[in-house]
């Protein structure tokens, strides 16, 4: 499995960012940071092209992202940055969290193929009779884990089907966290993507 994208939003009551606000956070985010036009009044949009990062502030969140082919996602630099942002505005270190993870995986195949096989008790050319054209099936598992709601998707990436668009969700409302215990939970989340759910993906798909 490889991670595409990475991204993080915890909601902070922020509050409005002024020009004084936002020229504080550019400084404290450093010269690597360069600002983006945004369709929303108030909000603030920061990118670092080297490193494929973007930081996005309204005035009740505060968003990071990650992308590449594979994102490099570092935990330290996200408490890193995270706890800057934090400092700066002199915001309290207790956050509901909410996490989004695109991956693609290898689907050994066709992933068109593949998801009909596996993803349905109903024959594939049953299948194929009642849906003309068929393109692929997705699969989508909603759970618990305290104090966590989480999504986990599998369908083919259709720019490419040789790969399965991997899509993970996890988020909390109740659950209040400092930067660096949500970020602890961020890695483990990762490393379990990438370990018992990718496993889990390849019994799924009879791998």
């Amino acid at each position: 499995m490889e991670l595409r994208q990475i991204q993080i939003t915890l909601n902070a009551q922020v509050g409005p960012l002024n020009e004084v606000r936002r020229q504080r956070i550019m400084e404290s985010l450093g010269a690597d940071f360069s600002v983006q036009p945004v369709p929303f009044q108030g909000a603030l949009a920061l990118v670092n092209p080297l490193r494929r990062e973007a930081v996005f502030l309204t005035d009740t969140q505060i968003q990071f992202t990650v992308e590449g082919q594979p994102a490099e996602f570092s935990a330290y630099r996200m408490e890193h940055l995270l706890s800057t942002i934090r400092d700066t505005l002199l915001l309290e270190d207790r956050f509901p969290m909410i996490v989004q993870v695109i991956a693609h995986k290898d689907a050994n195949g066709s992933a068109f193929e593949r998801t009909v096989d596996a993803f349905t008790p109903i024959p594939p050319n049953t299948m194929r009779q009642y849906f003309p054209g068929l393109r692929g099936l997705g699969l989508r598992i909603t759970f618990e884990e305290h104090p966590y709601v989480c999504d986990l998707r599998i369908e083919p990436l259709f720019s490419d089907p040789a790969y399965l668009f991997i899509q993970f969700n996890l988020g909390s409302q109740q659950a209040m966290l400092g930067v660096s215990a949500l970020t602890d939970e961020v890695n483990q989340w990762m490393n379990r993507l990438q370990t018992d759910y990718n496993d889990i993906i390849d019994t799924i798909m009879g791998a």
